[in-house]
């Protein structure tokens, strides 16, 4: 069984539809404070985990197919979703960084760094 981003992989942001040929994600970072008391030995730390997790992103290597120019779109928030026949998922995140490359008689690529927003939508 081949595993992998599947062949037929696209994903839409804000106007934007291209073919994935790669996919990199950066796990979501979670929230931990310095609960270390004055009474606390010394060199010991009390770290506790508040349960809120932030950040992580997904960086996006594709085949451009036409629509919005993605370097345009920088900064910008929408949904970003992501559809195969293996998966459909969707997620609110701003478009953190674009870059696109064209040669003579080839098709457009680029990679777009997305940062997550929130949870699945």
């Amino acid at each position: 069984m081949p595993i992998g981003v599947p062949y037929n992989a696209t994903f839409t942001f804000n106007g934007i539809a291209a073919t994935v040929t790669s996919v990199q994600v950066e796990t979501p970072v979670a929230e931990i404070v310095d609960m270390t008391g004055v009474g606390d030995a010394t060199g010991y730390t009390v770290q506790v985990a508040t349960g809120a997790i932030t950040g992580g992103a997904v960086t996006v290597d594709f085949l451009y197919a036409g629509g919005t120019d993605p370097q345009t779109l920088v900064g910008t928030n929408g949904i970003l979703a992501f559809t195969s026949s293996a998966y459909s998922v969707s997620r609110r995140a701003i478009l953190e960084s674009a870059s696109v490359t064209a040669q003579t008689a080839d098709v457009v690529r680029g990679q777009l760094k997305f940062r997550m927003t929130d949870s699945t939508v």
